[in-house]
């Protein structure tokens, strides 16, 4: 899929830049996986660097304008080996004047690649700002494009043209400029994309037809929605681009998944792959009536008679709630109406298991008296934690790090999934406290799609000792000689 991290901060359904008396530089980094079949095939990873115009320093030029120019180093590691890398400095479009500057700009490469796992490496550095530190991101990439019928990453657009001669920004006979963030506003109703889909004459024969499905799928449970499914019957070719948009008018706000799904005359699953994005429609609301219809004397949700009771579970559905669930719930508990807060209850777990709603919901219900056991705060319960929150989206960690009296460090703890949601791997979780006795642990970086991005986060970790403005280097380790400071070593290095 394609993948995008932030270097300063990622928040849910947008980003949030707060005022400083300094410039630091902001950029969104992202990138897609695509290949070139034939006798001598060649993966290559494209990368998409976003900078906010805003956050750069400008110097006038020699012909009387202003340019900002950035030093940027991109590496894609195997273990300790560089497999290719790009080092070169960027300037971005001239401007007259420096006051009032918005806007973005986009810089894009490629580079070719095995099939393989790698370390994708970014540093930036604002070439005129020296007070402000350079960055660096890490993510993993894995390119895996068999001799079988594959579907390459999904790219959101911003727009797309016929080509009329080739440049860096061509693919297969289009100018395609990608999207930014993959953010949607209720001001952009349109979801632009772009693939790439291989082998598929190879695997089924010439002449050999199959189902694409283009559908829209909640990412918090994978709920399929139904008004933005889409079915098209595709002939088998060597290539096939699929460049093509969906309306999302109605999409009601919340965080979901783009998906391609190919299936063969046996409708089995042949190929998939499927983009993330955010949705923010505020104009949306839940259709009460299909509530209504439902009568709580025949569902397990009506035996749930005491307001105080079924106010609580409804607020324990949080962790794994759509946006748009999250407010309607927040508004209906303020109410004094059980009935509909049974109707509720019964739909939201009905839409997660149509046969046995109740067994869905008790199993959750275990889960959450076990995080309110152990997660629980001075403050409130477990399941309202950040550690809890994590926990009853994604499950048990497969490995935990608690590191509570480190010299220099507040008490913190690393969690590491070796899969996330059957599509993530990797993936962690950090997790600080500044006073043990609080057990009130806040998530302040993860490289989960969807979560909170702060690759600075060793400076939060580490800001008790040295301060705010200590400097932590390139890597965003915390003063690298001093003793016992291993957090960056953790998390690079679970165990």
């Amino acid at each position: 899929m394609k993948k995008l991290f932030l270097i300063s901060l990622m928040v849910m359904l947008g980003v949030t830049v707060c005022a400083q008396q300094k410039k630091s530089l902001n950029a969104y980094i992202s990138y897609a996986v695509f290949d070139t079949p034939g006798e001598n095939s060649t993966p290559y990873v494209e990368t998409y660097i976003t900078f906010d115009k805003s956050s750069l320093v400008y110097v006038k030029n020699e012909d009387g304008q202003y340019t900002a120019t950035i030093n940027v180093t991109v590496m894609f590691k195997q273990w300790e080996s560089v497999q290719n890398f790009g080092k070169y400095s960027l300037t971005s479009p001239m401007v007259a004047d420096t006051t009032g500057i918005t806007g973005f700009f986009m810089d894009m490469q490629r580079y070719s690649l095995d099939n393989g796992t790698y370390n994708f490496e970014v540093i930036l550095e604002d070439a005129n700002n020296k007070s402000d530190k350079p960055y660096k991101a890490i993510d993993q990439i894995i390119i895996d494009f068999p001799e079988t019928f594959c579907i390459s990453s999904i790219l959101s657009l911003e727009s797309f043209t016929k080509a009329e001669k080739e440049n860096n920004t061509t693919r297969n006979g289009y100018d395609i400029i990608p999207m930014v963030l993959p953010y949607y506003p209720e001001t952009l109703n349109k979801l632009t994309f772009y693939a790439e889909i291989y082998n598929a004459k190879k695997q089924l024969g010439e002449g050999e037809k199959y189902l694409l499905n283009t559908y829209i799928c909640a990412f918090e449970n994978n709920t399929v929605l139904n008004n933005f499914y889409f079915t098209k019957r595709m002939t088998a070719k060597d290539i096939d681009v699929i460049i093509n948009n969906m309306d999302i008018s109605n999409l009601p706000s919340g965080n979901y998944y783009l998906v391609l799904e190919a299936r063969d005359r046996n409708n089995e699953i042949i190929g998939l792959n499927r983009y993330f994005f955010q949705r923010s429609n505020p104009y949306y609301q839940i259709d009460n009536t299909l509530l209504a219809a439902i009568n709580p004397d025949d569902v397990f949700s009506g035996s749930i008679n005491n307001l105080d009771t079924i106010r609580e579970y409804i607020k324990m559905l949080s962790p794994i709630s759509t946006l748009v669930e999250k407010d309607y719930a927040y508004e209906l508990i303020k109410s004094d109406d059980i009935r509909t807060m049974q109707q509720y209850f019964y739909t939201f777990w009905s839409s997660r298991n149509k046969l046995e709603p109740k067994r869905a919901w008790l199993d959750y219900y275990a889960q959450v008296q076990r995080v309110n056991a152990s997660f629980k705060t001075v403050n409130g319960k477990g399941y309202d934690s950040d550690r809890g929150q994590v926990f009853l989206k994604y499950g048990v960690p497969d490995r935990i790090v608690e590191s509570y009296f480190e010299p220099g460090a507040y008490p913190y703890e690393i969690w590491h999934y070796y899969v996330l949601g059957n599509s993530q791997r990797n993936k962690k979780f950090v997790f600080m406290t500044q006073d043990l006795v609080t057990n009130d642990f806040k998530l302040i970086h993860s490289d989960a799609t969807g979560e909170i991005s702060n690759y600075r986060w060793p400076n939060i970790v580490y800001s008790g000792t040295y301060g705010s403005y200590f400097d932590y280097g390139v890597d965003g380790a915390a003063n690298p000689n001093s003793y016992g400071d291993k957090a960056v070593d953790y998390y690079e290095n679970p165990r």
